[in-house]
């Protein structure tokens, strides 16, 4: 299974609407957004996305109580709150927008991938036998190269994809 894994789009859809054209081109089946989209319109782009998602809160939600209500009312996405975990094809997978307390969960062990934003930097490194994901963001503000991850359930393959 390929999941998307995505953060940081900070309101700006062109992006986001052309990352989650190639997660659908690229058969992925889940989307996992680790906070920041920032307001309601991102809510109908993510929507977009032929298989589901799960949503966990960054620090810059700007209307919590629209995006809520937009979230609810899809069948496809899921708002998560503060924290994800989910286990797909085997894979224990926690994500969290912040990265000292997914570091913490990756140290704890527990979980196979565990996911975080915040940065705007991409992250690939191993604590343990966890892998620690940062996909980059969407944005592109901060570093100049949007991006977001394809990764593979199956092989356990992580793709940058940049925008």
């Amino acid at each position: 299974m390929k999941i998307a894994i995505m953060s940081d789009s900070h309101d700006k859809w062109e992006n986001l609407e052309k990352a989650v054209e190639m997660s659908n081109s690229a058969g992925c089946e889940y989307l996992l957004f680790a906070g920041d989209l920032i307001s309601p319109p991102g809510i109908a782009v993510l929507n977009k996305f032929k298989g589901k998602t799960k949503f966990v809160w960054g620090n810059n939600e700007a209307e919590r109580v629209g995006m809520t209500r937009k979230f609810e009312a899809s069948e496809k996405m899921q708002l998560c709150g503060d924290i994800f975990e989910g286990e797909f094809d085997g894979i224990k997978i926690f994500m969290n927008h912040y990265p000292k307390i997914t570091e913490l969960a990756a140290k704890s062990k527990e979980f196979n991938v565990c996911i975080h934003g915040h940065t705007h930097e991409y992250r690939e490194e191993k604590i343990g036998n966890t892998l620690l994901l940062n996909p980059g963001e969407i944005q592109g503000y901060q570093t100049g190269k949007p991006s977001f991850i394809i990764f593979d359930t199956k092989s356990r393959a992580v793709r940058r994809i940049n925008l």
